[in-house]
């Protein structure tokens, strides 16, 4: 499989494809709400939000803020987390990471209708920091 390289258009052309469907009501980007001191962002973050209120799913694009494009060599990949708003604030959870690939963006679709899915069983999940999910 090839290396994949996009820009920022074309990734949140995916994301619009199908982030009104299957269980989601859209997406938006939320770079500079979830960057903190412990978790610097360097590239494009979504938010898309789902059936159940309590629950989205938190893409980090790959996408550099600086260029509007993915770099050029193929070492990050995109990695798509839940976030749950708790009585105790928010948690996260590790969905799937992502290579990019030629593949990528309907890989990236199944990972994230997937999770959409089981937005209701999120028991079923490890929770935690940020920082943790990401890695």
């Amino acid at each position: 499989m090839g290396y994949k390289q996009y820009w920022k258009s074309e990734f949140q052309g995916t994301l619009s494809s199908f982030a009104k469907s299957n269980g989601m009501i859209g997406w938006q980007e939320v770079s500079e709400e979830l960057e903190g001191d412990d978790v610097p962002i360097r590239e494009f973050v979504y938010r898309i939000s789902l059936r159940n209120p309590s629950a989205s799913i938190i893409v980090f694009s790959s996408v550099d803020k600086a260029t509007e494009r993915t770099r050029e060599n193929g070492t990050d990949a995109v990695r798509i987390i839940y976030e749950w708003k708790t009585k105790n604030g928010l948690i996260y959870s590790k969905i799937a990471k992502r290579n990019r690939e030629e593949t990528l963006f309907q890989n990236l679709e199944d990972s994230i209708v997937e999770a959409a899915s089981n937005c209701f069983n999120l028991g079923n999940y490890s929770w935690g920091e940020l920082s943790v999910a990401m890695s």
